[in-house]
C-alpha cells in the first residue's frame, strides 16, 4: 500500500524562511515541502511561532529572508501566479455579517470565474451549512463561521488547504467531521494539506507527517507512522500471568524504565531492541506472556522527548 503524499514533486515549499522583527526572530531558518496528498501539522507551543509562519505562507506577512514556492512559483515575486492554488483559513475567517453565508460565497466567487452555483452548494453541503446558508452571518456562532471559512476556502478546488486552528469553536462532532473531510480531501483529490492545532490528539489522527516548532525554530519532522525509531525507547505493555512477581523479575533484569502494573500485567519503556530479552527473561522466570504490545508514543511524549517543553502551554 502507497503512503500518501510519497510522490511527485512538492505542492508547498518552505525554504530558509526568515522573519525578522526589532532585531529579534520569530522565525528562524525554516525548511520542509509538502507533498500532494499529504496531510502535514504544524505543532508548537503558543509563541512557537506557527500562525506567523503561515501567514507568511500565504502572503499575509512580508518574509526577512528566505522563499515560500507554491507549484514553483514564488509567493513574494510571483504572488497571483502562487495564490491561485492555495485555499487558507488563517485565525478568525471574516465575512460580511449582513449578508447571508450564500451569497458571501456568490460574493467571493466573483473573483473566480471557473466556480459555478453547483460548486456552491456542493461545498455548502460539504460543511453541513444546508439549513443556516440563507442566515445572515452575523447571527452564526464561531463554529458556523469556520465552516463557512472553510467552505470558502475549498471553493475553487485548490491543490493546497493551509488552515490555521481549524477546530477553534467546533463542537466534537464538528471536529471528528473536519477531520474525515481533510483526510478523504487529501486521499481521494490529492489535496496538500497543512494544518496548525493545539488538539494534539486530532493532529494524531489526521496526519501523515508533523513539524515541530519551538521559538520560530523547526526541530525536527516526523512521520506518524514512523513514530518508532531504532534505539528510541517506547512504551510497551505486556500481558502476564503472576503479575505479582513481576517486581522482582524486573529489578533482578535491570532493562527498562518507568514500569507500572496495568490490567493484566504491566507497561514499561525501554528500546526496542531490548523487547526480545525481556520475553526471554519472563519465560526464563516461569511467567506466561500472552502478548506483547508495542504502544506508540503520542505526540505529546515525543515534544517532550526533543525539547523538554509543554506543547499545550
Amino acid at each position: 500500500m502507497k503512503r500518501r503524499g510519497s510522490k511527485g514533486s512538492p505542492v508547498l515549499e518552505v525554504l530558509n524562511l526568515t522573519k525578522r522583527i526589532g532585531g529579534k526572530a520569530l522565525i528562524d531558518q525554516v525548511s520542509f515541502q509538502v507533498y500532494p496528498g499529504e496531510v502535514f501539522g504544524l505543532l508548537g507551543p503558543n509563541g512557537a511561532g506557527k500562525t506567523t509562519l503561515i501567514r507568511m505562507m500565504v502572503g499575509l506577512m512580508g518574509i526577512t529572508e528566505g522563499e515560500v514556492l507554491i507549484h514553483g512559483a514564488s509567493i513574494r515575486t510571483r504572488f497571483e501566479e502562487a495564490i491561485q492554488h492555495v485555499g487558507a483559513i488563517v485565525e478568525n475567517p471574516e465575512f460580511y455579517g449582513y449578508m447571508s453565508g450564500y451569497k458571501n460565497l456568490v460574493h467571493f466567487s466573483c473573483m473566480r470565474p471557473e466556480v459555478t452555483t453547483d460548486r456552491i452548494d456542493e461545498v455548502v453541503s460539504l460543511v453541513r451549512l444546508d439549513p443556516y446558508i440563507d442566515d445572515p452571518v452575523r447571527t452564526y456562532s464561531l463554529g458556523m463561521r469556520q465552516r463557512l471559512g472553510l467552505a470558502q476556502a475549498i471553493l475553487h478546488r485548490p491543490s493546497i488547504l493551509i488552515l490555521d486552528e481549524p477546530t477553534n469553536g467546533l463542537d466534537p462532532a464538528g471536529i471528528l467531521e473536519l477531520r474525515h473531510y481533510l483526510r478523504d480531501l487529501a486521499a481521494k483529490e490529492g489535496t496538500a494539506v497543512v494544518v496548525s492545532s493545539h488538539l494534539l490528539s486530532e493532529m494524531e489522527l489526521v496526519c501523515d507527517r508533523v513539524a515541530f516548532l519551538q521559538q520560530g525554530r523547526l526541530i525536527d519532522i516526523r512521520r506518524m507512522d514512523e513514530r518508532v525509531r531504532s534505539g528510541q525507547e517506547q512504551p510497551v505493555r505486556v500481558e502476564v500471568d503472576q503479575p505479582e512477581k513481576i517486581p522482582r523479575i524486573l529489578k533482578d533484569w535491570g532493562g527498562g524504565r518507568h514500569w507500572r502494573f496495568v490490567s493484566d500485567g504491566f507497561e514499561i519503556i525501554l528500546p526496542r531492541e531490548q523487547i526480545a530479552d525481556l520475553n526471554m527473561k519472563l519465560c526464563a522466570e516461569g511467567i506466561r506472556v500472552y502478548e506483547i504490545r508495542r504502544l506508540a508514543p503520542t505526540l505529546e511524549q515525543m515534544f517532550l522527548e526533543m525539547t523538554g517543553d509543554d506543547p499545550n502551554a
